[in-house]
Parts: C-alpha cells; sequence; structure tokens
C-alpha cells in the first residue's frame, strides 16, 4: 500500500496582470485507485498567446486529459503504454466540441486549442512523463526543460485535430524517485529545482501563494534620494505546476 498527495497551481504572470488578461495556463491532477492499484496524474497545459482563447482549451485538456489517462489505468495501462491511446482519445473529443462550435475549424482550432500539454502518470513501480510543447518537469530531484523550440512555436494537441500531428516526448522513470512535478513554461523560467516542497502537499494552497507572490513586482520608498524603488516581478508568463508524491505505507 501507498500514501500519495498531489498539489497543483495555477496563476496569471505579471505581464497578463498588467493588462487585465487572463491567464493562460491549466493545472489539475488526481489520486486514487485504479485497476485495483494505488495511481496518481498530474497535467499542465500553456494557452498559446496568440490564440484569443486559448485558455478555455487549456483548462477543457487538462480535466479530459485527467478523466482519460485515470480511464486508461483503470482499464489496465502502464504508465508508459497509455500515452498513444490518451492522445487519441484527448484529440477526438476535442474535435467533436470544434465541431460543435461550428464555423472554419482551423480558425476555431487556433482560437481554442493550441495549448501545450506535459502529463504525468504513476502506478507501482513506475512513473512516466509525456509532452507536446515546451515547459519542464522533474522526477526527484532531476529536472528536464522542454524547448525552446525554433521560431518560438512549440507542438500543440491542437495539429493533431487540423491532420498535422507533431512528435511528442516520453521519459519513463523508476518510480523510486518518490515524485514527480511538471510545469509550464513560465515556471521553468524561474527554475523548477527546489520549488515544490513537502509542505505543498500537506497544504496545497501554499503552492499557489507562493507563485502569487513571485508574479507581483514589489517597490519600496528611498526616503533620502525621494524616489520610489520598483523590483520587476520574477513570474513575467503565467505559471502552473501539477506535483505527485509517494511513498510505501509501514
Amino acid at each position: 500500500m501507498f500514501t500519495i498527495m498531489s498539489a497543483t497551481a495555477v496563476v496569471a504572470g505579471a505581464r497578463h496582470l498588467r493588462v487585465g488578461r487572463n491567464g493562460q495556463d491549466a493545472a489539475a491532477a488526481w489520486t486514487g485507485e485504479a485497476g485495483g492499484c494505488d495511481c496518481g496524474v498530474a497535467v499542465v497545459c500553456d494557452g498559446c498567446g496568440s490564440g484569443a482563447f486559448s485558455e478555455v482549451g487549456a483548462r477543457l485538456g487538462s480535466q479530459l486529459a485527467i478523466r482519460i489517462v485515470r480511464d486508461e489505468l483503470t482499464r489496465g495501462a502502464s504508465p508508459r503504454e497509455l500515452w498513444s491511446a490518451v492522445r487519441a482519445r484527448l484529440a477526438e473529443e476535442l474535435a467533436q466540441i470544434t465541431a460543435a462550435i461550428g464555423g472554419d475549424r482551423e480558425r476555431v482550432v487556433h482560437e481554442h486549442f493550441l495549448f501545450t500539454v506535459i502529463a504525468a502518470a504513476w502506478r507501482g513501480d513506475e512513473v512516466a512523463v509525456w509532452a507536446l510543447g515546451d515547459g519542464g518537469y522533474a522526477f526527484g530531484d532531476r529536472v528536464v526543460e522542454l524547448g525552446p523550440f525554433e521560431n518560438n512555436q512549440p507542438p500543440y494537441l491542437g495539429y493533431d485535430l487540423l491532420g498535422d500531428p507533431q512528435p511528442a516526448h516520453l521519459e519513463v522513470a523508476d518510480a523510486r524517485c518518490g515524485r514527480v512535478v511538471v510545469a509550464t513554461d513560465g515556471v521553468i523560467e524561474l527554475g523548477l529545482g527546489g520549488l515544490v516542497e513537502t509542505r505543498h502537499f500537506e497544504h496545497p494552497d501554499t503552492l499557489r501563494r507562493k507563485l502569487a507572490v513571485l508574479a507581483k513586482s514589489g517597490e519600496r520608498i528611498d526616503w533620502e534620494a525621494r524616489r520610489i524603488i520598483r523590483t520587476p516581478a520574477a513570474l513575467q508568463d503565467d505559471g502552473a505546476v501539477a506535483a505527485l508524491a509517494w511513498k510505501v505505507m509501514s
């Protein structure tokens, strides 16, 4: 038997806060039993900056991915085996939504469904991360960065809907690493190592508060110089993090 914990956090970055724009990142996690085994899933998505409503796709994508990965784990797939089925099912459900919206298919996809996906699944002695796009992840203390991509054009799942699927990234690790963290590129720019601490699993909202502080600029008054000194926010881009940690119960 295992004990497993999760933590997620999403905040709008300083650039979006300045102009009153919605954040375009999303995060979700699930822990429980699937197929008779303890399991966990963590997902982050980052909407394309030029997509008018890409935060819609990112939030839908994160929630749909959680459900689909959980379904595949319940069917008995191992973390390394399930991603092709997850990709196909996720693209199919997004295609149905695209058709329901109506109008020009390419326009709908570009406005709503260009978002990156970084997802992790853990069960038993295996944990795997699958990704389409930039950002990064960590197995234990080992951090892996994804991107940047040429011409600042990361692969998006939405291209599957337009008949132009892009190569995905997959890494499988031994579950003895004890935890996995996935994050969007705004967080990776800060540095993922050490960002998620044990206390964030015990009190999950502390992780969101930590990112919120990083997304705020600071200012102080220099009374002698009679001026205000402003410090730019560390987190300029939107940020999303999802993490799982597990250990064998004694």
